[in-house]
């Protein structure tokens, strides 16, 4: 494929003079090299690994000091399946690395919660510590040692901050959960990880309203083990439980107990987090106190952030975005924590949380961004943004027309769509503000993440071709989980992400993905496992979406949900397109109005090729997502196949698949050619 050369859709007026800029030309001096761009910046960093990781710890001022003996970052000879430690002998401390050397008296966190108003719970990192401190205590003399689980079913807040950071400053092992996961859900991930003392809200943020937790409590603590203490945390004034709230926790804790932490390897777990595969129990993914390095590393370098910046990440406790989040804290940021939904009481919810708190980084998703499109806001003509400086968008893949819209409404902003995972708590495709942005294209892969595009039959690199492949890692990164909890002999663990080739060791991440060799921009196409293949034509559902979500479309559908089907018998796979239409009142009987079929089925012909054109274009009532936005691409193609599968508590409108059974049956009628 040739490469194309397109014009930048933005280029910074201060390209050259970001942090990253500067940690090149540190790398140049130090290294005798003569890297001209982040491009550069990245291939040294995967070319010399060892070099960049260790001058990476002591350029991001890790704690403690990297011994001078130190030359490798881990142990070349063994292998990336059996996930070699970093820095073996060096004893550190998340929450050490997050709490010192903060101006005492600057802003740390700002706690909102729906419906309450702007009116923010303001935290300076002098109070930010004293309340670990609190906690910390409370939970030593609690009984919590080095290594218990430590659960919260709590929602993105204060509460849920102070509560990582005390579990982390012991050496035990912090869990989250967003309280809008249902009873099941919760069971199926605090069964594994058997938690010694469970965090709860007393309510749940939704719409304005406060919803009392109680029956679910109850119903989740009568699964788990009897010695699992249990706490409620009051979220209105006045709420009443029927189990011990908080204050009792806290009566426990004693003044003279000072913030300490507790230095434990670099690989010692940190914090369990859970996959969010929709056809199965979920995966307990233990990562480590070391993985402080990756979400420093991006937060200074990808995101350029610092003590000036104030964070805005929209995230629920069951996203990985809330590690990441917590992340941003580590260089001094002041963040924005917000207790709510998006688009409550309607679009410009989150823009008047910018506004009013200055945000300079604001972490966002595309479906947002469309219902902000769709709402026709423009909103530097409502709102004052000027203090905003970039905007991230992960989740889903960020279209070529969304970055269009965005530099019409947001012309002075650095957009970023990125990519990362549970898998990794952190990025694969991160921010580059000195370079230009191009219309649809990732910027650039993570420092030292040895991100290639793979040949799925060979696994050799196509990266340079534009083609197509598989996204692997071909090399160690010091934030892949130290292991899958109860997963004996990491069976689990190999089978998730070292078996899609048999005759190379890579990480495979079960992407699709393509890099433009003249823009070095990358796109990803959708999960490779989930990647279209009509007559032997390969595509990606974001190709789809990009024209089915656009702008032509966004005020008529909802949303949409492409997918391929191929039954046992069948001979060659069949794409769907499902839309759900805006105020469709749930009418699960009508057809698709055929002049909007015909405008789609024209739009994906011209906008990409006859071969892309599904053969089968059906309204249903709602499409299925995840609980953090996800389409649920895989289980739908799984039913329409066929199968019978196991729905994972990761669905949240898990009902909505029953409607999708149907097409298993379906056969293409004859039609006119349009």
């Amino acid at each position: 494929m040739a490469a194309q050369q397109p014009q930048p859709l933005w280029v910074s007026p201060h390209a050259g003079k970001y942090p990253i800029d500067t940690y090149r030309h540190h790398v140049n001096s130090k290294f005798s090299l003569d890297l001209q761009d982040s491009h550069d910046l990245h291939r040294w960093s995967v070319k010399s690994p060892h070099d960049f990781w260790i001058d990476i710890y002591k350029y991001a001022g890790l704690i403690p000091e990297l011994p001078s003996h130190i030359t490798r970052a881990y142990d070349d000879s063994v292998l990336l399946s059996e996930v070699p430690r970093f820095f073996e002998g060096i004893r550190l401390n998340y929450a050490e690395n997050v709490l010192e050397g903060k101006d005492p008296n600057a802003v740390a966190l700002i706690g909102l919660r729906e419906g309450d108003g702007l009116v923010g719970e303001v935290l300076t990192w002098r109070q930010l510590s004293e309340r670990v401190r609190v906690v910390r205590s409370a939970l030593l003399r609690n009984g919590i040692k080095e290594g218990d689980r430590v659960a919260a079913l709590v929602s993105t807040s204060i509460w849920a901050i102070v509560i990582l950071l005390a579990t982390s400053s012991i050496g035990a092992i912090f869990s989250s959960i967003s309280p809008d996961m249902g009873v099941e859900g919760c069971v199926t991930r605090l069964q594994q990880i058997e938690p010694a003392i469970l965090f709860a809200d007393s309510h749940m943020s939704h719409k304005g309203k406060k919803t009392p937790l109680n029956d679910k409590i109850s119903a989740v603590m009568q699964k788990l083990p009897s010695s699992t203490k249990l706490f409620v945390i009051p979220i209105i004034s006045g709420a009443k439980s029927s189990f011990r709230l908080v204050d009792e926790f806290l009566a426990k804790a004693s003044p003279s107990d000072a913030l300490e932490y507790n230095r434990v390897p670099f690989s010692y777990p940190l914090y369990i987090l859970y996959s969010s595969g929709t056809t199965g129990p979920p995966k307990c993914l233990v990562h480590q106190h070391g993985v402080i390095i990756q979400l420093k590393k991006v937060a200074l370098l990808h995101n350029s952030l610092g003590p000036k910046d104030v964070v805005f990440q929209y995230s629920s406790t069951s996203w990985v975005l809330f590690n990441v989040m917590n992340g941003h804290l580590s260089v001094g940021a002041a963040l924005v924590v917000y207790d709510g939904s998006p688009l409550w009481p309607d679009a410009t919810a989150m823009l008047k949380i910018i506004e009013k708190f200055k945000v300079t980084y604001w972490g966002t998703s595309p479906r947002y961004l469309l219902e902000l499109e769709a709402s026709q806001i423009v909103p530097r003509e409502k709102y004052d943004l000027s203090a905003l400086t970039m905007v991230t968008t992960t989740g889903s893949t960020l279209t070529a027309d969304q970055f269009r819209w965005f530099y019409k409404v947001f012309p002075y902003v650095h957009l970023s769509s990125i990519a990362g995972g549970t898998d990794i708590a952190t990025s694969w495709i991160a921010s580059d503000p000195s370079s230009p942005i191009y219309t649809g294209e990732m910027q650039m892969f993570a420092l030292g993440m040895d991100v290639d595009v793979a040949n799925p039959l060979t696994g050799e690199s196509i990266k340079h071709t534009g083609e197509a492949g598989e996204l692997i890692c071909r090399t160690p990164f010091p934030s892949m989980p130290v292991y899958f909890w109860g997963d004996k002999d990491n069976k689990k663990y190999k089978s998730s992400y070292f078996e899609r080739f048999d005759h190379i060791c890579v990480w495979a991440q079960h992407d699709w993905i393509s890099v433009n060799p003249a823009t070095k921009g990358s796109i990803i196409h959708g999960r490779s496992d989930g990647v279209l293949n009509p007559s032997g034509i390969r595509f990606g559902s974001a190709e789809i979406y990009g024209i089915s979500e656009g702008p032509a479309f966004n005020t008529e559908l909802e949303d949409t949900l492409c997918v391929g089907r191929r039954r046992k018998h069948d001979k060659d796979e069949v794409v769907f397109l499902f839309v759900k239409m805006r105020n469709n009142n749930n009418n699960n009987n009508k057809p698709l109005p055929a002049d909007l079929e015909q405008r789609l089925r024209n739009a994906i012909r011209v906008g990409l090729s006859a071969r892309h054109v599904p053969k089968f274009i059906i309204q249903v009532p709602d499409i299925p997502v995840t609980i953090n936005g996800k389409k649920v691409e895989i289980a739908v193609k799984r039913i329409i196949s066929g199968d019978k599968i196991q729905i994972s508590s990761t669905v949240a409108n898990p009902k909505s698949l029953d409607f999708y059974a149907q097409f298993a049956k379906l056969e293409e009628q004859p039609r006119a050619k349009l």
